[in-house]
């Protein structure tokens, strides 16, 4: 049987295969922030330990959706970096730090980066 890791990744690569064509042939999409955003969510959930293969696909969604949209608003604010750059790393980091707080508000330890936050005050725990 295979693992539950290379069967997402498998999965979200063929699905990536299939939908960056077509969504990069609409007109008024950036093809390169598309690429980007599946970029960044296929790298969060190849490294990521969720319990399930629908945990797994929720996490590519959500990621890949973030990331393109964080890309649109960084080049409308003029940010100077690439679509594609952007939106890797927004979607790297949307599910890093989205399932770190859900965990933490469901009662579960705080994520390590809340020491990082100024106004948190260095708190551990909730």
């Amino acid at each position: 049987m295979a693992e539950l890791s290379s069967t997402a990744a498998a999965t979200s690569i063929a699905a990536g295969a299939l939908a960056i064509p077509g969504v990069a042939a609409i007109p008024g999409v950036d093809a390169v922030a598309v690429i980007g955003a599946f970029a960044g969510a296929l790298f969060f959930v190849v490294f990521d330990r969720a319990p399930t293969f629908k945990a797994s696909l929720g996490y590519l969604v959500s990621s890949w959706v973030f990331g393109y949209m964080a890309a649109a608003e960084a080049a409308a604010r003029s940010v100077p970096i690439t679509p594609g750059l952007s939106a890797l790393i927004a979607a790297a980091l949307f599910v890093t730090i989205a399932s770190g707080v859900l965990n933490w508000a469901k009662g579960g330890k705080a994520p390590f980066w809340f020491r990082y936050i100024p106004f948190l005050g260095g708190k551990k725990d909730g």
